[in-house]
Formats: structure tokens, sequence, C-alpha cells
């Protein structure tokens, strides 16, 4: 029975004619092999002339060859997908920081296949739909503005089994780059708190939440909401029984969202996300652990910072250098409003820090952590008249000079050149 085994290593291809078995390997050793073996009798067994020849040995050594080949065209075709999702698993975390709280990546393509399949007007983020689809299409955007995968997923074809997978891995490192923040700040926000004269009582231990919350005078009056006071013991104690009249729901900013906690009802807007400790927290999470330890940049005096340099951090005990912080990483060059929102709710780090919550719940008592953030995300995203849209700006700016100080100006606040000299001297009438 003759067995022709052609190995071309050139290409990568092994075909044993006999089995009719084929397979793509990557072992270049030389350009073309192929061999005629005989095994006589035709049932596969070696007779006695071909023992003489050494042909049974030869097939078994080819044999075994091709089985390595095999093997080793199976690892190289499973490092790819390791690659892929790792790569996923990145894009994933960028998710829950600057895109949306807790709305699966599926849930959004799907929202923009709707609108494809309706005929919607794709530029267009308000419309007739219900306002949660529209907000999930201005999350879709931001997906696809920041995750690369996404772009090339909604312009191709894809198969069940692959789509469930870069589903589940984008997701997965959304959930976890949340889990990872909230299981730092845990600590980190106990241990800025106790830096306080007097430190709290009872003592904010970093490991245990409970003492927490409202039952703890610090913490309490950082999530009491804006329109109670705080200071009243009558307040404290109906807020501690849940009595009606001192509801704590999402329709009212926790005080830690304004400067020095300080709420002017004739006002509201004043002050509102410049709290201390929110911006400590953002740059905990965006720009590293050292930088939430800095003293304003633009506070230093100029004069101090050309003679003698921006004074050296000092790093915490367990601190690690990273090439890269997240903003880095993220390519993240100004402040995003859904990273301010990312900061500000609790199961993104602060609120759920300070409250006495043991884990993280979208509902917690009557508090609705989704509608906290939309209120957020919408509040700075879509201003309705331009002097709201100018005190946003202004905001923003404010954050921009507070976290990224004299670095991506550029970015943050772009020239209007149109209205410069050269621009103005290009028109000539």
């Amino acid at each position: 029975m003759p067995i022709y085994l052609l190995i071309d290593f050139r290409s990568g291809i092994i075909v044993d004619c006999s089995d009719r078995l084929c397979g793509i390997v990557n072992d270049v050793k030389s350009e073309l092999l192929i061999r005629k073996l005989l095994v006589p009798n035709g049932h596969g067994t070696p007779g006695p002339s071909s023992q003489a020849d050494g042909a049974p040995s030869e097939v078994a050594a080819l044999k075994r060859r091709l089985a390595v080949l095999e093997a080793q065209n199976a690892e190289l075709r499973k490092q790819p997908m390791e690659e892929k999702s790792e790569r996923l698993h990145l894009e994933g975390r960028v998710i829950r920081r600057l895109v949306c709280l807790t709305e699966r990546v599926e849930d959004l393509i799907a929202e923009f296949d709707r609108r494809v399949m309706l005929g919607i007007d794709l530029d267009d983020d308000a419309s007739l739909n219900d306002p949660e689809d529209d907000r999930k299409y201005r999350s879709y955007k931001k997906l696809v503005a920041l995750c690369p995968s996404i772009r090339k997923l909604v312009h191709s074809v894809v198969e069940n089994g692959e789509l469930s997978h870069i589903y589940s891995k984008l997701n997965k490192g959304a959930d976890g780059a949340r889990g990872d923040d909230t299981t730092r700040l845990k600590v980190t926000v106990a241990s800025w708190l106790m830096q306080q004269t007097p430190p709290p009582s009872p003592v904010i231990h970093g490991q245990n939440k409970l003492g927490r919350g409202f039952n703890n005078d610090v913490t309490g009056r950082l999530i009491c909401p804006a329109d109670y006071d705080w200071n009243d013991p009558v307040v404290r104690q109906g807020i501690r029984d849940y009595h009606p009249d001192y509801r704590v729901t999402a329709h009212s900013w926790p005080a830690f969202l304004y400067q020095d906690e300080k709420y002017d009802p004739l006002k509201p807007v004043d002050g509102l996300f410049k709290g201390t400790l929110l911006l400590k927290t953002f740059k905990y999470i965006f720009t590293s652990p050292t930088s939430a330890e800095m003293d304003d940049q633009e506070q230093l005096d100029p004069e101090v910072l050309s003679s003698q340099g921006r004074p050296k951090q000092r790093r915490t005990d367990g601190e690690r250098r990273t090439r890269c912080d997240v903003a880095g990483l993220l390519n993240m060059k100004s402040v995003q409003p859904r990273s301010i929102a990312y900061a500000a709710v609790q199961a993104n780090q602060l609120r759920f820090a300070l409250s006495s919550t043991g884990s993280w719940r979208i509902i917690d008592d009557e508090f609705d952590h989704q509608q906290f953030y939309d209120n957020i995300v919408d509040f700075l995203e879509l201003a309705v008249t331009s002097d709201v849209a100018k005190e946003v700006e202004d905001l923003l700016f404010w954050w921009n000079r507070k976290v990224f100080g004299r670095k991506h100006v550029s970015t943050y606040r772009p020239q209007r050149v149109e209205q410069l000299s050269v621009a103005r001297c290009s028109v000539r009438h």
C-alpha cells in the first residue's frame, strides 16, 4: 500500500494521503520534502523486504514528527486568540471610567443596530425615542470613539461565537477596572479622613466599612443631601431614622460635590463639582495616588518653581512606581464629564467608599446610583442654553487646570484661530 507524505515547510502544509490528514504548521527546516513509503502487504503490516529497507521505522518517525508539528500548530493558533483576549480586556477597562456606569456592551450596540434598522439619523443624539434609548446611544458613541475593537466590529460580519467572546472580554475588563478602583479607594478614603484634626469619632477603619455612612458624623456630613443641614440634630436623627421628611435620594446632590460642602439654594450651581474630596478621588484614579496628595499646582509660587523646581513628592507605603498612569493608558488629555461622574458615584468610588454598604448595589435603600450618575452626565453634557454651556465649559476648564495643569492645554482649551490676527488678515475683500 503506497503512502505519499508531502511536507512543504516553506508554505507550512503537511499532507498524509493515506490518512487524509492535513495540518498547517509553522516549522521551516527545508523547502520541500516528498516521500513515497511502501507497506507491501496492503494492511499496514510491513513485509520482510520493508523490514530490510527500514521503511516501518521511517514511517513511525515521520508520524511522530507530524504529531509534534500539529501540537506546535495548535499552540500557535492559540496565541493570537490569547493576545486578542488580552487586548479586549484592556480596552474594556476604559468603559466604566469614561463610557457608562452599568450598561453591557451588547446593549449599547443593540441600540445602534435598532437605529440603523429604523433609519434613524445616526448623527442625532436626541430624537423622539425614549430618553433612556437616547442615553444609551450617546454612550454607544463614546464606546466607539474609545474602543478600536468596537469600531472594527460594527463594520464587519462576526460569527456568534466570536461575538460572544468579544462582549464577554470587554464587559469583564469594564467591571474589573471598577472593582479594582473601588477596592483601593475603600482603604484610601479612610486614610484621608483619618488625617483630619481632630480625627473622626468613631474611628474609620480602612478594611471595615462599619461605622461609616450616616452613622459617622464625618462621613454623614459628606454624603448628606445638600438640601438638608447636617448641623441640625433633628435632621441628623431624621436621616438615620429614615423619616419621610428627610429621605436620601438621587434627587439631591450630596454635600461632598460642593466646594467646602457649602450649598446656597439661591445659587445652586455655585461650587458644584468642586468638592475637595471629589477632586482628590479623581486624581487618585486617573493621574496617580501621589498626585492626589499634591497641593494644587496652580497655587505654587512661580518664582519658587523657577528657582527650586517642583517639590519632590513622597510616595506612600507600598506604592509602586508605574510606567504610566490611568489617564496616560487611556490617552486621556482632558477631563471628561463621565470621568467626573465615575469618580462621584458610590459604585465608582467616592459615595460607595463613604457609605456603610458592604457590597455595591445599584439601588442602596432609596438612593439610585444609576440615576445619580445620569444626573451628573446630563448636567455636564446636555446644556440647554448658551449660558449653561458657558458655565459647563468654565467648570471643565477649572477641572483641567486642577488635574493637568499646563499639560494638554491645547487639547482642553484649543485656540479659536478663526478669531485671531492671521485668520483676520487672510480674509481680504
